[in-house]
């Protein structure tokens, strides 16, 4: 049986040393912008879910670590311009200074902006067939673009202070729209991402989805519980959606049936990877370890 925690631990400093190398290593503002986002530290379940995917299906992370990373680059850039004074205007993040109070708004949007064009451009270097490639550009720019993760947090931002004049059958439509594209769309692509790199069939691809979609939910879930219960010191930030006026599973449900709807989504990821027989071990500890987490 796999230790999740060792496990975790040992990906994600690959992954951060891999992160050192592809990073730019001049002094120039954007530079150090990059670097201090990329490098500020986080979990890196997305790049370890790319690695992940990739080996259920033979390839070795060594292969595709270059996309991993490219996944690690278009988060960190939606986090820099999350935190934004236009967006959420947060003064932390991971325990520091924001980009734009470090840096200044400018050179945090072009931090951004860089770390997003540099992701597809990393995504290229895999070792991969060229058409697995295209394919994985096209999933990501999809699932990362207006049609994904933008719509999410279009509607999680805009929306803001003008939910609760709405009717609860559009509320919860409306609410799982967020949820799907905001934190679930960025989670599926990093599977789908490995899983296509790799040579994976499309029945295997659809149920990664299906999972990263659940997975999706159900950390977004834990997010908006852990934004209002747990401690800002061990988020490390201090603003929070309740701040904000956000529509979320709390604001919407309360926390009891938060968790239950939590629980509800972790167990159809699970049953999504049942497929995999064994292999799926991994998955499945992940799939809990999403609303078990601390922060």
């Amino acid at each position: 049986m796999i230790n999740l925690k060792d496990y975790l631990s040992k990906q994600a400093a690959f992954v951060n040393s891999s992160l050192k190398k592809y990073l730019p290593k001049d002094n120039s503002i954007i530079s150090q912008a990059m670097r201090y986002s990329v490098l500020a530290g986080g979990k890196r379940l997305r790049p370890i879910f790319v690695i992940l995917s990739a080996e259920l299906f033979g390839a070795k992370a060594s292969k595709i670590i270059p996309a991993a990373c490219a996944l690690e680059y278009l988060h960190t850039y939606s986090l820099v311009h999350d935190d934004l004074p236009a967006m959420d205007n947060d003064d932390l993040r991971r325990g520091m200074p924001t980009n734009h109070k470090k840096f200044g708004e400018a050179a945090a949007i072009l931090c951004g902006d860089a770390l997003l064009t540099e992701s597809f451009n990393l995504l290229t270097k895999a070792d991969a067939k060229e058409k697995n490639i295209n394919e994985a550009i096209r999933i990501l720019a999809d699932l990362s673009g207006f049609k994904g993760m933008i719509a999410g947090q279009a509607a999680d931002t805009l929306e803001a202070g003008r939910w609760s004049k709405k009717n609860k059958a559009l509320l919860k439509k409306k609410l799982r729209f967020i949820q799907l594209n905001k934190t679930a769309a960025l989670l599926t692509a990093s599977l789908k991402v490995g899983a296509v790199l790799a040579g994976a069939d499309k029945k295997s691809v659809k149920a990664l989805e299906n999972y990263g979609r659940n997975i999706g939910y159900a950390f977004q879930i834990a997010d908006d519980i852990l934004d209002v219960y747990a401690d800002k010191k061990l988020l490390g930030k201090k603003g929070s959606d309740r701040d904000n006026d956000k529509l979320t599973e709390l604001s919407l449900y309360g926390k009891e049936a938060a968790v239950k709807h939590s629980e509800s989504y972790v167990k159809s990821a699970k049953n999504a990877v049942k497929i995999f027989g064994k292999k799926a071990d991994i998955l499945i500890e992940l799939a809990d370890y999403m609303t078990k987490r601390a922060y």
